[in-house]
């Protein structure tokens, strides 16, 4: 009939541009805003839900026509199975945020891991503790799968009526013991991750998360995905076993009750960065049109550019109520006189404070390089001065451009990556296997300190006196591993691509990317 006609067309819609809005996600998979959300699971969850939704909205259409067993099998996997992994998705918004908070207090993000061997199961739990949150609750939501899949085997192992065994209702025609089946305790578990969802694990997200004031609609996402989901699985069991609920059934089915709740959890998984790449969109290019604009207008009165160059050649301040703020310079002169709420806001709204880390790490590693003691009569640095400085870099390198031990990598174009790699990676390697964790940990918490009160020029002043460079090709970085002599003299040499510039395309990619999206944000 008419409507369910109406139902099937719905469903064939909605298929549709869901499915575009998926693969618009996995195309742009590589934006920032878009990558922290796990496109993987946040794909596999919508396909699992929407799988069970398709079952439930053609109910009324195929009017019984439909395995109760297979329907049984459908709702008690797809539907519990997608909720676990919509929850795997959302429980990164409070990971990565306490994660940020991390960053921004520590302004590093280095890998620790201990490389000494353990066993037994006293190793085996401190593993399980050194484990991040998150991954620890992705283990948890695995178990959790696992135990429905174990249940939903069982329950259908024990129950004749889901195997197409209606004796125990009498001598019954198909179409009635199909109805039945449908009506059997049996599907009450079959609910039980929409409702612990909703009523449990769904409530204490939303406490968890309720100073946590994101830029991404994470947070507005979270919310909606709760509240439609609360009055879901309450109403399925009542229009199951409640004789009232017959008018509605007949048009309705029992399972619709859930639908709105799925609905709204693919909308927030699919639609919700799509609509913030189009806003971020709009505002670039209002924030660039400004820029343009204040250049037109520095040009004509014969002031200096304000989109280049450093903030003291700039005649313009940091104002809210002005145009200016919007300039790269503005930028710049909050990176030199105090970058730390900048920094704040990145890590507790946009979660990009990877960015404003590298950014001020590299502003430190270009004054120690400016400061750094020659070798007399030539603006070599002397050997000493450049092994420091390139010590500086790998940390830099590892903390914020590793794709392996950073949390946080910066998002840079592909051709910048792969030079910082050239340039850093093999000292890393290196580095990697000659020290220890304790050995690690000290160097990292002490070494730009040391950058900062330690003078470069005592340090060189023995190659300063000589006059000798030290061979790139011959002096090592780091101490030589004894497990590795046998097989060579294995060393992180100095690249020639180490200079002044080698940090230039990088620091100028994330200015651009911070300009025209954190900086933005937060001057607004």
């Amino acid at each position: 009939d008419d409507l369910g006609k109406a139902y099937a067309g719905f469903i064939v819609a909605w298929t549709v541009i869901l499915y575009a809005g998926v693969v618009w996600l996995i195309k742009n998979r590589n934006l920032p805003f878009i990558k922290i959300r796990n496109v993987p699971i946040a794909v596999t969850s919508v396909t699992c839900l929407h799988l069970y939704l398709i079952k439930i909205v053609l109910a009324y259409t195929t009017n019984g026509h439909f395995l109760c067993s297979l329907e049984f099998w459908i709702m008690s996997i797809y539907l519990p199975f997608g909720i676990a992994l919509f929850q795997a998705n959302l429980v990164q918004l409070h990971s990565i945020s306490d994660q940020q908070q991390k960053l921004a207090t520590s302004a590093a993000s280095v890998s620790t891991a201990s490389i000494a061997s353990r066993s037994g199961v006293r190793g085996w739990w401190q593993q399980w503790k050194d484990l991040p949150q998150i991954k620890k609750s992705y283990t948890y939501i695995g178990i959790g799968m696992l135990i429905q899949l174990i249940i939903t085997a069982a329950i259908y192992a024990a129950t004749p009526e889901l195997q197409g065994d209606w004796r125990s209702f009498g001598n019954v025609p198909h179409a009635k013991g199909q109805a039945l089946c449908r009506k059997s305790v049996a599907w009450i578990p079959s609910a039980f991750w929409q409702l612990a969802w909703s009523w449990f694990f769904g409530l204490w997200t939303l406490w968890k998360i309720r100073h946590i004031h994101d830029t991404h609609y994470w947070r507005l996402g979270t919310w909606l995905s709760v509240i439609s989901g609360l009055p879901g699985t309450p109403l399925w069991i009542a229009a199951v076993f409640c004789i009232q609920f017959k008018p509605v059934n007949i048009r309705w089915v029992p399972p619709m009750w859930l639908a709105p709740g799925i609905i709204v959890m693919q909308v927030v998984t699919v639609f919700f960065p799509i609509y913030e790449a189009f806003i971020s969109r709009a505002h670039m290019r209002e924030t660039l049109t400004l820029i343009k604009n204040w250049e037109e207008k520095g040009a004509r009165s014969g002031e200096p550019s304000v989109t280049s160059g450093d903030a003291s050649n700039a005649s313009v301040g940091i104002s809210t109520r002005s145009k200016e703020i919007y300039s790269m310079a503005s930028l710049e002169k909050a990176l030199a006189v105090n970058p730390l709420p900048l920094l704040h806001f990145a890590a507790s709204k946009d979660f990009t404070a990877e960015n404003i880390i590298f950014l001020m790490r590299v502003r430190e590693w270009r004054q120690a390089y400016i400061s750094a003691p020659r070798l007399p009569n030539t603006d070599a640095l002397t050997s000493d001065a450049k092994d420091l400085l390139f010590r500086m870099g790998v940390d830099i390198y590892t903390t914020c451009v590793s794709d392996i031990l950073s949390e946080f990598p910066i998002n840079v174009d592909h051709n910048i990556k792969v030079a910082l790699d050239d340039v850093f990676g093999p000292a890393l390697e290196i580095q990697r296997m000659t020290l220890s964790r304790e050995t690690s940990d000290e160097s990292m918490d002490t070494m730009w300190t040391t950058a900062k009160t330690k003078s470069l020029n005592s340090q060189s002043s023995k190659d300063a006196k000589t006059g000798s460079i030290a061979d790139d090709d011959e002096q090592p970085i780091f101490a030589q591993h004894p497990a590795v002599s046998p097989l060579g003299a294995a060393r992180a040499k100095i690249r020639l691509a180490f200079d002044a510039a080698v940090f230039d395309a990088a620091e100028a990619s994330i200015k651009y990317l911070v300009l025209t999206n954190t900086w933005r944000k937060f001057a607004h």
